[in-house]
């Protein structure tokens, strides 16, 4: 995510917050750095970091997911505009199945000739329904190292996708214990108070399952030796807050779930028919928009 992007991102995080708060403000949120942005509340200025939600999450290897993720989609792009340049590859549905990692930037060009060829190659072979291929009918050099099934089917609404977009869900934990511990040591500019807002995203390292609500949140490691006064965490099944001294409660003001990241990308999430088979992770955000469905009338203040 580029600078502009990322404080775009902050601000919609900080303007939901503002509304699900209810506060009032006699001015302008003042945009900075440690912290992100100040607010004037009354006579206090409060001072607000704003963070995304990292779950810490491996693929089967050890490697971090989140660098995966962000591997992933950078071949998705180049998978986009190749795609767009190879008319004969626009109608078919492609699923990478990698062994745990994407090829690196530099290798982009070569695997995505490789699997132009190798779809030529097949092409007699496919027709609407899911065809598997494994690794032993892979005879070029990137394929065989890092792919380990190749779905290949015709569809109108023909997409690139992988498993690597796919994965366990993290639900409350020590994760958001050490996010603040990791942005209590940052110096940051004079405020009376100090507030931290986690904001889950779309990527699977991202996101996090608040089943039972506020409940959740008590497997999360006590905050009270942080620097923040209070902590938000708004995942798109539920905001949440601790405060110094109270602990958690879930917010049910105004909905500023899902605000970080647009909830355009969410909407074109759902409407890929790919999330019936789910290999992205798919049918996951679906079942997490029914459980916030089933919880806006859970915990109160």
């Amino acid at each position: 995510m580029t600078r502009p992007a990322q404080k775009e991102a902050e601000r919609r995080t900080l303007d939901g917050l503002i509304a699900g708060l209810g506060l009032r403000l006699e001015q302008e949120p003042q945009d900075g750095e440690a912290p992100d942005f100040t607010l004037k509340v009354g006579r206090q200025v409060i001072g607000i970091e704003i963070t995304l939600y990292q779950s810490g999450a491996t693929v089967d290897d050890g490697t971090q997911r989140r660098p995966v993720e962000s591997e992933w989609e950078r071949l998705k792009a180049a998978a986009d505009v190749f795609r767009g340049q190879h008319p004969d590859l626009r109608d078919v549905n492609i699923g990478l199945m990698f062994k745990n990692v994407v090829p690196p930037r530099s290798r982009h060009p070569a695997f995505l000739a490789e699997i132009a060829a190798f779809v030529r190659g097949h092409a007699a072979e496919l027709s609407s329904q899911n065809r598997e291929y494994r690794l032993p009918s892979f005879q070029s050099p990137l394929m065989q190292t890092y792919l380990c099934i190749l779905y290949l089917r015709i569809d109108r609404h023909a997409e690139w996708y992988t498993n690597l977009s796919a994965g366990f869900v993290s639900r409350p934990g020590p994760a958001i214990a050490a996010i603040a511990a990791q942005k209590s040591d940052t110096q940051y500019r004079p405020a009376d108070e100090l507030w931290l807002a986690i904001q889950c995203g779309t990527r699977i390292s991202e996101m996090m399952l608040d089943i039972m609500g506020v409940e959740d949140f008590d497997a999360v490691p006590s905050l009270e030796p942080y620097v923040f006064e209070r902590v938000f965490v708004l995942a798109y099944t539920g905001a949440y807050e601790w405060r110094r001294g109270a602990g958690w409660r879930r917010l049910i003001g105004k909905n500023i779930v899902g605000q970080g990241s647009s909830l355009n990308e969410l909407r074109t999430v759902l409407s890929d028919p790919e999330w019936l088979t789910d290999p992205d992770g798919k049918a996951i955000q679906v079942a997490m928009e029914c459980l916030r469905d089933m919880n806006k009338d859970g915990d109160k203040p």
